[in-house]
C-alpha cells in the first residue's frame, strides 16, 4: 500500500511542470588568491587524512570478506553492482560503522537499499533500515555483536521490519512517529517523540540508545497532498562519534551512468578501493534518478513542505550544527568530507 501511494504521487509529480561583482583592486585579488591557496592546502591535508581512513575501513572489510583478503578488488557475497560496489555482506564505512548494501527492485528497476550498522559501545548494535534477511548477513552481524536496537525510520523503509522483529525477538523496535499504528502486527518498543528536535528536549525513553550518541531529528515539516497526512514522516540520525549522517529518502545520491561514484563531485571518489567503479548504470535506475532529482523533489519542495520555517530550522541544523564527515544514505553513494557533504547537502536542501 503505502509503495502504491508512492508510486501514485511519483506518477502524479510528472503533471507538475515545473554574483557576485568582479573587484577591480589589487588587494581584493590578493586576498583572494591566498584564501584560495588556503583552501586548496586544507582539501590536500583531507584527502590525506580521507586516504588513511578508507585504508584502514578497506583493512577491516578484509576480515569480514575472505576474496578481498586474498587481494581481489570485490568481495564473493554477490556480484559488485552500483548498488553493492564492494560486493560484500557488510561494508565498513567509518569506524564502528557498517553498510549492507542491495539491490532494491521497484517495477523491476533497482533504486538501491542500504542497511546501516552501529556498533554501541557495550557491544550491542543499533540497525537502521533493515534490508532482506539472510544467514550471511546474520553471521556478520553475529562478529559484530548483538542486535539490541531495530530502527524503522519512516513510512516508506517497512517492507523487512517485521521479518527481522521475527528473527531477533529479543531486539528493542523503534520506529518513526506513527509507525506503530500502521503496523500493530510488530511489537514496538516506541516511537521517537513527535517534532524531535534535539537530544534534551526527549522524555526518558525506556529501553531505548542514548540519544547523546545516536541523535534523532523528526522532518515533520511536510504534507502529502492527495492525503492530508505526512509523506515519509522520517527521522534522520547523526552518530557522533563518527560524525556520520544517516538518512533514508529525505536524501539520495544516486550514481551518474559512467558508473563511477560520485563522478558529479570533485576530488578523489572510489574511497580508494572502498567503492569500485562498475560498468554503466542501467536504464531505469537512470530514469528513476532523472525523475527523483529533477520531478520528485521539486514537487516535494514546492508543494509539501507545510512549514517552512521548521524546514529551514532542520537544514540549518543538519547542514551548520553537525559535523558531518562522512553521508550514509539509503540510496546511492556514500559521500566523505565535511567541505564536500556541506556544499552537496545545502544545493539538496535549498528551496529557491
Amino acid at each position: 500500500m503505502v509503495l502504491w501511494s508512492t508510486s501514485l504521487l511519483h506518477i502524479a509529480s510528472l503533471c507538475f511542470f515545473i554574483n557576485t561583482s568582479p573587484s577591480n583592486s589589487f588587494q581584493a585579488t590578493t586576498s583572494r588568491d591566498t584564501h584560495t591557496s588556503i583552501s586548496l592546502a586544507t582539501e590536500s591535508n583531507h584527502d590525506s587524512t580521507k586516504k588513511i581512513q578508507t585504508a584502514a575501513l578497506l583493512e577491516n572489510a578484509k576480515e569480514i570478506d575472505s576474496s578481498l583478503a586474498s587481494g581481489n578488488a570485490v568481495g564473493d557475497f554477490c556480484e559488485n553492482t552500483w548498488s553493492n560496489r564492494l560486493g560484500t555482506v557488510l561494508t565498513p564505512v567509518a569506524k564502528g560503522v557498517y553498510t549492507g548494501d542491495r539491490p532494491f527492485y521497484w517495477n523491476k528497476i533497482d533504486v538501491g537499499g542500504r542497511m546501516c550498522v552501529i556498533q554501541l559501545d557495550d557491544g550491542n548494535l543499533w540497525v537502521h533500515s533493515p534490508i532482506d534477511f539472510d544467514e550471511k548477513t546474520a553471521n556478520a552481524l553475529k562478529e559484530l555483536g548483538n542486535v539490541k536496537y531495530i530502527v524503522s525510520p519512516n513510512y516508506e523503509h517497512l517492507k523487512y521490519a517485521r521479518q527481522w522483529s521475527e528473527k531477533f525477538p529479543e531486539a528493542f523496535m523503534w520506529g518513526c512517529p506513527g509507525l506503530s499504528q500502521m503496523l500493530p502486527e510488530i511489537e514496538w518498543e516506541g516511537e521517537i517523540p513527535y517534532g524531535l528536535t534535539r537530544p534534551s528536549e526527549s522524555d526518558n525513553l525506556k529501553n531505548c540508545w542514548d540519544f547523546d550518541v545516536i541523535v534523532p531529528l523528526h522532518l515533520n515539516m511536510e504534507t502529502n497532498p492527495f492525503t492530508g497526512k505526512p509523506f515519509f514522516n522520517e527521522v534522520v540520525f547523526y552518530h557522533k562519534p563518527s560524525k556520520s549522517l544517516i538518512t533514508t529518502d529525505i536524501y539520495w545520491n544516486y550514481p551518474q551512468k559512467d558508473g563511477i561514484p560520485n563522478s558529479h563531485l570533485e576530488g578523489s571518489n572510489d574511497d580508494h578501493g572502498l567503492a569500485p567503479t562498475v560498468g554503466s548504470i542501467p536504464l531505469g535506475t537512470r530514469l528513476w534518478k532523472f525523475g527523483m532529482d529533477k520531478i520528485y523533489l521539486p514537487f516535494y519542495k514546492r508543494l509539501m513542505i507545510n512549514d517552512k520555517q521548521r524546514y529551514e530550522d532542520v537544514v540549518t541544523m543538519i547542514v551548520d550544527e553537525w559535523e558531518i564527515e562522512t553521508s550514509i544514505p539509503c540510496h546511492g553513494d556514500v559521500i566523505r568530507g565535511r567541505e564536500k557533504i556541506r556544499e552537496v547537502l545545502t544545493r539538496h536542501f535549498k528551496i529557491n
